[in-house]
């Protein structure tokens, strides 16, 4: 979902099919045309989603419905869209102008001791260029920190080298750092009800 005029992506979609943007009101739903099926978290799949998003991204603020959203027909779309709208407009602030950006901090192999006050340092010290941050499921033991940011663009580079001078002080410590991303992880709206299709617990972000 972008707030701009109409706007064409090209051919990378689902089975190379245009991707672009339908008016609805002052949002854009970006889309493409797709065969009606479950789509399985499928790394194939789910890469052409990836692609997508970060082509869009290129030159828009995004505010992304889950993976896997499919309707049949744009009536359906719209009504989908008239039910979130008033959610999704209030959730325009927390993205305009923001990215999400996530870091992973992994521990070394049969580390001993406690880490809870190097793990605040590093939040501490990477927050202070961000606007927001959540801590996300620790789901392995070796993970220390699993933690997206939510980081204004104009802040991209500030926050990175933050990044890069934990790792050069941390160098026993393994960090993966991703992104940009939208911000998946700071909205979350929930459209129509759990018996109907839709954007039913649809992370709109």
């Amino acid at each position: 979902m972008i707030r701009s005029e109409d706007a064409d992506f090209g051919p990378i979609g689902f089975g190379n099919s245009e991707v672009h943007t339908i008016e609805y009101r002052d949002l854009y739903p970006v889309v493409s045309e797709a065969v009606l099926r479950e789509y399985d978290v499928d790394e194939r799949d789910v890469e052409i989603h990836r692609r997508v998003v970060r082509r869009v991204m290129e030159e828009h603020d995004v505010l992304p419905v889950a993976y896997g959203m499919v309707f049949k027909g744009r009536k359906n779309l719209a009504v989908a869209m008239s039910a979130g709208y008033a959610a999704m407009k209030k959730a325009w602030p927390v993205v305009e102008g923001k990215v999400e950006l996530g870091v992973k901090v992994i521990r070394p192999k049969n580390a001993n001791g406690q880490y809870d006050e190097l793990k605040r340092e590093i939040v501490e010290c990477l927050s202070a260029s961000s606007v927001d941050f959540k801590n996300l499921d620790l789901f392995s033991d070796r993970l220390l920190l699993n933690t997206a940011f939510l980081v204004e663009r104009s802040r991209i580079d500030e926050f990175s080298k933050r990044v890069s001078a934990v790792i050069e002080e941390h160098s026993d410590l393994r960090t993966s750092y991703s992104g940009p991303w939208p911000p998946y992880n700071f909205v979350d709206i929930h459209i129509l009800g759990k018996g109907r299709k839709g954007f039913r617990q649809a992370r709109i972000t």
